[in-house]
């Protein structure tokens, strides 16, 4: 049976989203497990390839622009981003902690919830001929599309491609 692999990506029409950290392993990021919330990527490429999982649960909010998190304190500036020492980490840390408090005062019912179900698609997708080219031996990649509406809706548009060579800069 052929290997399947699974990534999706979240499109949000001209607004910033903060998510829950319930995202399963994602090889073109690394989510800190301490933290709840993830604003590090919108998109995420499921590790180990190959590796389908049962259910992947999405649950996202609106969330503030960089420039609003900056104002706000919960943005790191530019300047603290990389290095800078001790004294620089440590307030990257306490930048960090405060984000994630305002971000647990978003209201329950601002939360919208995405599930998406891999091993569904693995079945319906189990003849098809992937697009393009790619390295049939690494198998194929069912690709999710999700497209976030101002007013909460959201559409899934599949794709399915053969599974690419390793991406440096997947995102």
């Amino acid at each position: 049976m052929m290997q399947n692999s699974i990534s999706f990506a979240i499109k949000g029409q001209n607004k910033s989203y903060i998510y829950k950290n319930t995202w399963p392993e994602c090889a073109n990021f690394k989510i800190n497990s301490s933290l709840k919330y993830n604003d590090l990527s919108d998109s995420c490429k499921i590790s180990p390839e190959g590796y389908v999982p049962q259910q992947i649960i999405i649950e996202y909010a609106p969330w503030l622009t960089y420039e609003e998190q900056i104002k706000k304190g919960y943005g790191v500036p530019e300047e603290l981003r990389y290095g800078g020492g001790e004294e620089a980490a440590k307030k990257r840390l306490a930048i960090m902690a405060a984000q994630q408090e305002g971000i647990a005062k978003i209201p329950a019912t601002a939360w919208k919830r995405i599930v998406l179900t891999p091993l569904k698609d693995v079945e319906k997708y189990k003849y098809q001929v992937p697009e393009g080219k790619g390295n049939r031996s690494r198998g194929k990649n069912i690709h999710y599309i999700i497209s976030l509406h101002p007013d909460g809706s959201y559409d899934i548009e599949t794709k399915l491609y053969w599974v690419q060579k390793y991406q440096l800069k997947w995102n």
